[in-house]
């Protein structure tokens, strides 16, 4: 009798138990940080994906460490990346500087707004407290990137490659960002927008001229342009 009830019960948990569909927001491998004090090894992730593109100078994109594919922003209705500032007042200037020098490439374009439509949102910490609370956060670490990938999604370029769909982009500039000049400040954000592209950090010292090298040294003044190895980059990736 007592075994008839456990096999009764089992049927009954089974029958109600909840049905969940695959998560679509869930955190890539994609963390990362605009740094001066990390030390990496060199790895040639360039080389790696120009093997496939020899006729330009195409920079790589983040992969997922669950589906091992590319990820990048989807393009809204309007055309536009929606973005989305809040936090730290002194940083909003610099993030309009940030932004615009991404679309003056002319490829993608961000839209600033001030509601949830925001798929990239970028929030400038105030306080240590901040920086402290923020399960992410490494001391020394000036800026971090999560993108969140949406598995359900699947492109193929015309090359044969697949990537994935960015489903949201949390930006942290942690509260030493504010210390900093606006050369430095402009810098940081810039990169770590271009995480929220997709663009993964490069290594190779061959790359240090390029903004999405992985570390700067705050305190120089820093060169804050993007060039035809980006513009490439993103009419590859957002064909």
């Amino acid at each position: 009798m007592k075994k008839k009830l456990l096999v009764l019960l089992s049927i009954m948990l089974l029958l109600f138990a909840p049905v969940y569909t695959t998560t679509q927001n869930v955190l890539a491998n994609s963390k990362h940080q605009s740094t001066t004090k990390r030390v990496f090894n060199d790895r040639n992730y360039k080389g790696k994906v120009n093997d496939k593109n020899t006729s330009t100078s195409v920079l790589p994109f983040i992969k997922d460490y669950k589906t091992g594919l590319s990820i990048k922003q989807k393009i809204n209705d309007d055309g536009t990346i929606h973005v989305r500032y809040d936090g730290n007042p002194s940083l909003i200037a610099n993030f309009q500087t940030a932004i615009a020098t991404w679309n003056k490439l002319g490829v993608i374009k961000f839209k600033i707004v001030d509601d949830s439509s925001a798929v990239v949102n970028v929030h400038g910490n105030l306080t240590s407290k901040e920086d402290n609370d923020n399960p992410y956060y490494i001391k020394g670490n000036l800026g971090d990137t999560n993108n969140y990938v949406d598995y359900n999604s699947l492109i193929v370029l015309s090359d044969g490659t697949k990537m994935n769909y960015i489903s949201n982009s949390n930006i942290f500039l942690y509260s030493d960002v504010s210390k900093l000049s606006d050369n430095n400040k402009n810098h940081i954000i810039i990169h770590e927008l271009g995480h929220a592209l997709g663009f993964d950090d490069l290594y190779s010292q061959k790359d240090r001229g390029l903004m999405m090298f992985y570390n700067a040294q705050t305190g120089s003044t820093l060169l804050n342009k993007l060039g035809s190895d980006e513009k490439n980059s993103l009419k590859h990736y957002y064909q």
